[in-house]
Formats: C-alpha cells, sequence, structure tokens
C-alpha cells in the first residue's frame, strides 16, 4: 500500500515532467515543396515540442550517397509545425522521406527533384486551387477534396497548389472571418484533416501560390490591414513547404512578394507571381459597381446597359499608376520571360488575364495598362509557348490571351483556367446573385471573347503533359472522379495543346 507521502511525491513528480515526455504524434501529415534539381523543403506537424530526425532516402538509381539524415525541432513559436530544407540532392530522381522521434514516426513522403535547367525531360504536373475545407455539422460542406484524390492517381511529378489554399473568412465560419494569427493556422489545420490533401501532398512535391483568401476576400496589398495581412502571411508559410525567402523587396507592397522560378528541365518554367501583396486598390467604387465597364458602347447597350460607364471609370481602370504586380515584380517577370531559354514559360497567377469584361475589378482586366504593357511586352519581344495558369474564378476556360477582342485582337499568349477544388462554383454564384438571365449574359460575354472551351459548373483541376519529343504541352480539364471535363456548348473535353 503506497503512503500518502510517496503519492505526493508521485503527484509532485508528474507536475514536473514536461510536456514532450508524453506521446509524440504527427498531426497533419508530411508534405515537400520547392524542389529543385538538388534541394527540397520538407515539412510536418506535431502535437508538442520535439526534436526530430528527418530521414531521406533516393529511390532511383545514381551515383552518390542514397541517404542523408537532417535534425529538425518543433517549438511552439510556429504552432509546432517545421520545414526543413534538404540538399544536396541528385537532379532527375525519386526520394522518400519521414520524420522519427525514437520510435514514432511520420507518413511516408515521395517526391522527383527537377532535372537540371538544360536537360531534356518529359514532364506532367497538375494544378488547381480554391479550397474551402469549413466544416459544418462535423463534415466538410462542400466535399472531401475528391478532385486531389484523382490528381493524385494521375502521377504528377509536382502538384501546384495555386491560390486560396484556405478559406480564412469563408461565409460558413461561425466564428467570422480569421483575424488573428491562431485562427488562420487553425484554419490550415481543418484542410490538412481531409485525407485527400495529405494524401496528395505526401504522394508528390507541391509549388504553392497564394490569392486573397489566405488574408481576407479581394484584398489589396496597398490597403489591406498590416496586422491581418502579417498574421495570414505567417500562418502560410509555417503550414505550407514553401520558404519566405530570397524574395524581392518594394516599397510599395505590403511585404516582400513572393515570386519564385524553378525550371523543370529545358522544356519548363514555373513562374509563381504575387498578385495580392503590391496591388493597388481596386477602381469599382470609380466605377460605381458598373458590370461592364470594358465593354465597347454598342454591346453594352444589347445588355441593357448605358452606352458609356460612369465618368471617369475607364481613365481609372486605365490609370498607368495602379499595379497588379508592383513595379520591381513586374520588371522580374519581364526579364525571367524575355531571357529564359525553356521552351514552355507557365505564368502562375491566380487570377485571369483573359478578356470576358463582367465585373473586372478584381482581375487583370481592372488594371488595365498594366496590363495591356505585360502582353505588349511579350509581343513586342516576340515571347513564344507563354501559358498563364489560373484559377480563382471557379470555372474551367481556354482561350487565346489577347490585348482587346475588339481593337487588337492578335493572339499573344495561352489561358488555361480550372477549380474550384471545393467551393461554389461560377455557375452557383451567378445563378445566386443574378438569376438565370444573368447566366445567360456570361455566357453570351464568353462568347464574345471567343473562348475555345467552358465549364461553369465543375470541381475539377488540370493536368499538363510536356511533352519533351514532340515539343507540345497538353492540357487536359478533369473532375473529381478523374473523368474529362466536358464543354458546355460542344460536349467535347476541355483542354487544349500549346505548341507545334
Amino acid at each position: 500500500m503506497r503512503t500518502l507521502s510517496s503519492l505526493l511525491a508521485a503527484a509532485l513528480l508528474a507536475a514536473l515532467v514536461p510536456a514532450t515526455s508524453f506521446a509524440l504524434q504527427f498531426t497533419h501529415g508530411v508534405a515537400s515543396g520547392e524542389v529543385t534539381p538538388a534541394s527540397a523543403v520538407l515539412w510536418t506537424r506535431t502535437d508538442q515540442a520535439a526534436e526530430l530526425q528527418v530521414e531521406v532516402e533516393r529511390i532511383s538509381p545514381g551515383p552518390g550517397p542514397k541517404k542523408l539524415k537532417l535534425a529538425a525541432a518543433t517549438t511552439a513559436a510556429s504552432d509546432f509545425t517545421v520545414r526543413v530544407v534538404v540538399a544536396p540532392l541528385l537532379p532527375d530522381a525519386t526520394y522518400r522521406y519521414q520524420f522519427r522521434r525514437g520510435g514514432t514516426s511520420s507518413d511516408v513522403g515521395t517526391f522527383r527533384t527537377a532535372p537540371l535547367p538544360f536537360v531534356a525531360r518529359s514532364v506532367r504536373f497538375a494544378f488547381s486551387g480554391d479550397s474551402d475545407g469549413t466544416k459544418v455539422g462535423g463534415v466538410p460542406f462542400f466535399n472531401n477534396f475528391e478532385t486531389l484524390d484523382a490528381a493524385r492517381n494521375d502521377a504528377p511529378d509536382f502538384f501546384i497548389y495555386h491560390g486560396d489554399t484556405i478559406y480564412s473568412d469563408s461565409g460558413l465560419r461561425l466564428t467570422g472571418p480569421a483575424t488573428t494569427l491562431q485562427e488562420y493556422r487553425d484554419t490550415y489545420k481543418v484542410n490538412r484533416e481531409i485525407p485527400a490533401l495529405r494524401s496528395l501532398l505526401a504522394a508528390t512535391s507541391s509549388y504553392v501560390t497564394w490569392d486573397d483568401h489566405e488574408v481576407q476576400n479581394d484584398y489589396d496589398g496597398q490597403t489591406v490591414n498590416p496586422a491581418r495581412y502579417a498574421a495570414g502571411r505567417q500562418a502560410f508559410h509555417e503550414f505550407l513547404p514553401t520558404l519566405d525567402v530570397l524574395l524581392p523587396e518594394d516599397p510599395v507592397c505590403a511585404d516582400r512578394p513572393r515570386f519564385r522560378v524553378f525550371p523543370w528541365g529545358s522544356e519548363a518554367l514555373v513562374i509563381l507571381i504575387d498578385e495580392r501583396s503590391c496591388r493597388s486598390a481596386d477602381v469599382a467604387v470609380a466605377c460605381l459597381g458598373d458590370l461592364g465597364p470594358t465593354l465597347p458602347g454598342p454591346i453594352r447597350t444589347n445588355f441593357g446597359l448605358p452606352f458609356s460607364p460612369p465618368a471617369g471609370c475607364l481613365a481609372a481602370i486605365n490609370d498607368p499608376a495602379r499595379t497588379m504586380l508592383g513595379p520591381v515584380q513586374k520588371e522580374l517577370l519581364k526579364l525571367v520571360l524575355k531571357h529564359s531559354p525553356a521552351r514552355f514559360k507557365f505564368v502562375l497567377g491566380g487570377l485571369p488575364i483573359q478578356q470576358y469584361w463582367a465585373l473586372p475589378y478584381d482581375r487583370w482586366e481592372g488594371y488595365g495598362a498594366e496590363r495591356a504593357e505585360l502582353l505588349n511586352f511579350i509581343r513586342d519581344e516576340g515571347i513564344e509557348n507563354v501559358v498563364f495558369l489560373a484559377t480563382d474564378n471557379h470555372a474551367n476556360f481556354t482561350n487565346e490571351v489577347f490585348v482587346d477582342a475588339f481593337s487588337d485582337p492578335q493572339p499573344i499568349a495561352h489561358e488555361f483556367v480550372t477549380g474550384p477544388i471545393a467551393t461554389n462554383t461560377l455557375q452557383v454564384s451567378i445563378l445566386n446573385l443574378f438569376g438565370a438571365a444573368g447566366l445567360a449574359g456570361f455566357n453570351a460575354l464568353l462568347s464574345l471573347a471567343g473562348v475555345d472551351c467552358r465549364n461553369l459548373n465543375a470541381y475539377s483541376y488540370a493536368l499538363v503533359d510536356v511533352d519533351a519529343t514532340a515539343g507540345t504541352a497538353q492540357v487536359a480539364f478533369k473532375d473529381g472522379s478523374g473523368a474529362a471535363v466536358l464543354d458546355a456548348i460542344s460536349g467535347d473535353p476541355c483542354g487544349g495543346t500549346v505548341g507545334p
């Protein structure tokens, strides 16, 4: 029988034992990202502060050491997340990795490093965005991110998680929009509890962009609340396999724009641009919310709008002092496009750059001067095979990009827009706001724009196959079952091919 003194001693000992002595758990899987020919960023999260070991093993043949071991640590300061840069690695090689502490191990992840920039290799990657995993009644409201399971089954070399990686301000949140660092962190955890996301991030590496819902809907870097922006940005970097380093400085921006460039052999260059941190305020107020301010007058009247938008509206949209990217990021993008030897330059901006006129304020159309400057630069410099890959609009579009469909319709680039993973599709949003007449009107605008494909009502992703031998990039849109997304007009599969 234990004495009173022994019980007191046991209680005192229990009170003094640090939390790290309890069984460690890896809570939200693993992820890899920002792979280069020689390095990768590895991510995990634990439920407490812990000293960890990362074990990385090459599973494809090649010279040099096959195994690497690195130390890592999770702390409360980063909500027990950790990102580790692992190097040196062998180019064009497949690796698996795992975090450990003692006998406790994380999930196993895999990734492939990029080929050297001068080596011709075919590549397959997938992209999508807009994933609202907010739960209602204990389950995700929209779906279980089935598109990500389908994308994983296509075995991409990497996945581009392309903006709105969370919905911190989802209308489904009972507590209202996230505003504090912990609220943003908790929103990432909700999404990471969905198995499809965890499985995809473990199965292949990712390049990650951000858009507005990581902070707040349609925010502009030059007007956003600095504290809210900082909290959203910190949580983004804590919970995704991406680094907040070696980014350009620009005083007009809320913080350094997330401009990153990743070559994948000689065939593909992945350019990640930041369309939020530096942008000027939109001009919806100056235009009094006009539904189609950039449409020519005769076409406006066909849609029941006045011949001209409100006075000063077009001047505000086309004001060269306004910016989407900020001057530094814009010039960097031009330099990369002009001087890259890659066959295909994939520009990953969350917002579409093609025209379709309706409510353009948050898109590139609402920043007309900079849009025209960038597109004219691509044309004037004779830069071929520029491919814009976008999300944000919750729909699937394929189209050529031109400065203006009416006055300057020469094709300059290609654009493929896909998504969402999980939120209202564009068709549902239009019907909720404007009814069937609004949907018909928007489809009429898409016909004016000459879109090659449209589907406004599918949870979806896009699969990009770059063929080094044929010199082509083929894009296919797919739904959550892996089936082709069909054009709402022709019934043909959406997508297209860039190249000869």
